[in-house]
């Protein structure tokens, strides 16, 4: 893409697109459907990644293009689960699926939504204060394997690897329960912080 006439923001819009669609594909209902939606889906993770290259090697960067790619991951994972869920559904004739899907989604969305933001603050103060906040600490090696093991969009992870052996169901269960506790950890570690950043 550096070498074509398509701009970081296209190349953003491009895989938004391409995972909604990949998405839709999951509605099908069948095994193979599923995994060939979570396949693309993933697939297209690969343009996310080249977005910012394209922005740096061109030195073109845009506050579209960073809204782009929020808005991008804040749609397109929900709306994912969302149609999983569905063709999990459809193929196990069990309605619990759809309910797991859309659960997951909420999830995904609310831990987006917990993470404070420090342009909510006024007071510069307490705005420098929550700007040194640290949720994750990307530089553990340990942590840092459990989340490219579980980031769904990561090609090959272990969503990937149930979707090939037809344990889709089984996976939707696992990434309800990891959105619960990374909700419950988000809400405790900024709680902690919170209290840190009072005394």
């Amino acid at each position: 893409f550096l070498f074509t006439k398509l701009t970081a923001n296209q190349v953003t819009i491009i895989w938004i697109m391409g995972q909604l669609l990949s998405s839709l594909i999951a509605l099908l209902g069948t095994k193979d459907y599923i995994f060939l939606s979570i396949f693309l889906f993933q697939s297209f993770f690969i343009l996310d990644c080249t977005d910012g290259i394209i922005a740096r090697y061109r030195k073109n960067f845009t506050l579209n293009g960073i809204y782009l790619d929020y808005v991008g991951h804040y749609i397109s994972n929900p709306f994912f689960f969302i149609c999983v869920g569905i063709g999990v559904a459809r193929y196990t004739q069990d309605i619990i699926y759809v309910l797991i899907g859309i659960l997951i989604s909420f999830m995904f969305l609310l831990n987006k939504a917990i993470t404070i933001n420090p342009l909510w603050f006024s007071n510069a103060s307490q705005r420098e204060k929550v700007s040194n906040f640290s949720i994750v600490n990307p530089h553990k090696s340990v942590k840092k394997a459990i989340f490219v093991l579980f980031r769904v969009e990561y090609l090959f992870n272990i969503f990937f690897w149930l979707g090939l052996f037809g344990f889709v169901h089984y996976g939707l269960i696992l990434y309800l329960f990891i959105f619960s506790l990374e909700l419950g950890r988000k809400m405790f570690n900024q709680f902690r912080q919170n209290m840190r950043a009072n005394s």
